[in-house]
């Protein structure tokens, strides 16, 4: 730990101290019935994480009307899993947004840029943009580390499933006029006419609207090009209440690991919450998961190669429908962004920070390169078509030259499945300590008894044993 450097966020006034992040009970989300028939509205909200919510909401306060729909239940995704951070600080520094971004004028060519995540180096843009912050180059933090420390007063911790049923429980209670929405209902397709969206559901039924929005995950290769997928993972352990101040710390590493603590349900006690050391979707190797993710909540990061979210009218032939992705681990900021940015979009009011986030730029001259080498990674990925992973061939059946993706469960139950992801064909492998199958390509992931898809951008599951794989 001492070689390493540390950024901290000091909880002040904005904070919720002890905040607890995962004990809102289930029994208090608002429930929505399946879907059954054929609907319209102004807008059609495909999801129910952050995103589409606070979409949804905004909306509403527009003046126009939503239909929500949700593969699963409600908050069941990413929100839900989110260890609820609002600090100032970026993943990918302030320093590396002013380069690309030209926040302020500063050259590519200065010196004091030519370290990447150097604590100094972030000092400076922090200063060029005002953020406040505190700084030692030979501070303290308990006794295992003493060196460079960022620190960043007045930061918060969330509640978002508890935030967020409080808006779905006002939109159905006071809008239901205007507001409807269905969970376990999984869109199948959709048509971009000139006039109007139709989403074809799974079972037939259509959803009609002016407007769509979709923010699982990654909506369309376009953009998929222009995003890397990562795993991201945190445990909580008890310790004494008050044992430990309350502040959100990380250190410096790539990955980085970052602590944090929330409310325990016995209170003498409190939780530690550890978390991060993200890696893309299973290209870490088998005897990685084992040593670093048992018993770990786990949630899926996609991170943009030119560090800015695509927020805005998708990219390609549609005119009414609308993206958000590419949330790089600040998907409760980008949530609210969202949703004023998106129904400004809609009902035509110029947003200042439309370009910003638009999902048609262009890569900055500075980060082709970046986007470049990871294409390459991704296409290598297809090189399991040709290799398995096991290494006794005649343990795993095949047909047709077809890898077949094969779980036993713990009564030597056996399923089978083709191997092959039905996003963009590529070939998924096992995750042990998630027990789910996991496409390396773009991030796809599928339940391992079932098949079922848990994770976009697939939209389809595994084709069952003489099933045809469609394209998603």
């Amino acid at each position: 730990m001492g070689r390493r450097r540390w950024w901290l966020a000091k909880m002040g006034l904005a904070g919720v101290p002890g905040e607890p992040i995962s004990t809102e009970p289930y029994s208090n989300r608002p429930t929505f019935l399946k879907l059954n028939r054929d609907v319209k509205a102004d807008v059609v909200i495909v999801g129910g994480g952050i995103a589409e919510i606070s979409v949804a909401y905004e909306a509403v306060k527009k003046g126009l009307s939503v239909a929500l729909i949700e593969a699963r239940d409600t908050l069941s995704g990413e929100t839900g899993r989110t260890s609820s951070h609002l600090a100032s600080e970026l993943d990918d520094r302030f320093y590396e947004l002013i380069k690309g971004y030209v926040i302020v004028e500063v050259p590519d060519t200065d010196p004091q840029y030519s370290k990447k995540n150097d604590l100094p180096d972030e000092v400076e843009a922090l200063k060029k943009l005002g953020i406040k912050h505190n700084y030692e180059n030979k501070g303290k933090i308990g006794e295992a580390y003493t060196g460079a420390i960022l620190e960043f007063p007045h930061q918060a911790t969330f509640h978002p499933t508890k935030y967020l049923n409080g808006i779905l429980k006002v939109l159905k209670e006071k809008h239901s006029n205007q507001f409807q929405a269905y969970t376990h209902t999984r869109m199948k397709s959709y048509k971009d006419l000139d006039d109007a969206v139709i989403a074809t559901i799974e079972g037939g039924n259509t959803v009609e609207g002016r407007h769509m929005l979709m923010a699982t995950n990654v909506p369309l290769p376009e953009i998929i090009i222009k995003d890397a997928y990562y795993r991201t993972y945190c445990i909580a352990m008890r310790a004494p209440k008050g044992a430990y101040k309350d502040v959100l710390l990380y250190d410096n590493g790539d990955p980085y690991v970052y602590v944090r603590k929330t409310a325990h349900p016995d209170p003498k006690y409190e939780y530690l919450v550890v978390g991060g050391e993200d890696h893309k979707v299973r290209q870490e190797t088998s005897e990685g998961y084992g040593k670093h993710y048992q018993h770990l909540e786990a949630g899926q990061i996609v991170k943009p190669n030119d560090y800015m979210a695509f927020i805005g009218q998708n990219t390609g032939f549609d005119k009414n429908v609308y993206v958000s992705t590419g949330d790089s681990g600040n998907e409760l900021t980008h949530g609210v962004i969202v949703g004023r940015l998106i129904t400004d979009l809609m009902i035509g009011v110029q947003n200042p920070w439309a370009s910003l986030y638009s999902p048609s730029r262009k890569p900055k001259p500075r980060t082709i390169l970046e986007e470049i080498s990871e294409n390459v990674n991704q296409n290598l990925q297809f090189a399991k078509y040709i290799k398995t992973d096991v290494s006794n061939i005649e343990s795993i059946p095949r047909k047709l030259g077809k890898p077949i993706a094969v779980y036993k469960d713990g009564e030597g139950n056996i399923s089978k499945f083709s191997a092959i992801c039905p996003h963009m064909k590529g070939v998924v492998a096992w995750n042990a300590s998630e027990m789910s199958w996991d496409c390396p390509v773009h991030g796809s992931r599928f339940g391992g008894l079932t098949g079922k898809c848990v994770m976009g951008p697939a939209i389809r599951s595994l084709a069952t044993k003489g099933e045809a794989v469609e394209k998603a």
